[in-house]
């Protein structure tokens, strides 16, 4: 019987909680993984979820999400014709110690390399024409050079082996940054004749 995409995703997925998880009993880790379909050839990739995409078990449906929605609005592209991921498939948090609840924080060096090996994996099932990454974290993990920045090559036309990657700003920066959107809006034009 053949194997389909979403069972070799599934494998996968498997496979890196094991190794994600292995010999760490203490912290509570939440995955969440992909969402959409590969047949429209574009792949978003973020940096890791946060507590909605946690609760939703969906990749980007907090105020980020909202973000993208109207990103992809402006493409004229459908998210559920979107194979959304992130590079760190699990919520990265520390506890806050006024609260003693869960916050965000940053992915460590350590934490992005652990995923690659996933990512490059889920991308050769996904076998996308366009990849767009989300902030520094994925393209870090996808051009395994960290002293890259989406502030030095937002917007270009990069190559992953033979497949278009376009390094966008996290849709999240937005919200904090309002300068940034004009760029965004700009490095979108670019998106969109692509996939035209």
């Amino acid at each position: 019987m053949e194997k389909t995409a979403a069972d070799e995703l599934n494998k996968l997925y498997e496979k890196y909680i094991k190794e994600v998880t292995a010999g760490n009993n203490t912290y509570d880790f939440q995955f969440v993984f992909s969402d959409g379909q590969m047949y429209k050839g574009i792949m978003l990739i973020g940096e890791a979820p946060g507590k909605d995409e946690v609760e939703q078990k969906k990749p980007f449906v907090g105020m980020a999400g909202g973000k993208l929605k109207q990103s992809m609005d402006s493409l004229s592209l459908k998210r559920e014709d979107i194979f959304v991921t992130n590079a760190i498939k699990y919520r990265l948090y520390e506890i806050n110690p006024k609260t003693g609840k869960k916050k965000n924080r940053p992915a460590s060096k350590k934490e992005i390399e652990q995923g690659m090996a996933c990512l490059e994996e889920e991308i050769e099932i996904a076998r996308p024409k366009i990849i767009i990454t989300l902030g520094n974290v994925p393209l870090h993990a996808i051009t395994k050079d960290f002293s890259l920045t989406v502030g030095i090559c937002h917007g270009q036309n990069l190559d992953y082996k033979g497949i278009t990657h376009i390094p966008l700003y996290h849709p999240a920066s937005l919200i904090y940054n309002k300068n940034l959107e004009s760029v965004f809006e700009e490095d979108l034009k670019t998106v969109k004749k692509m996939i035209i």
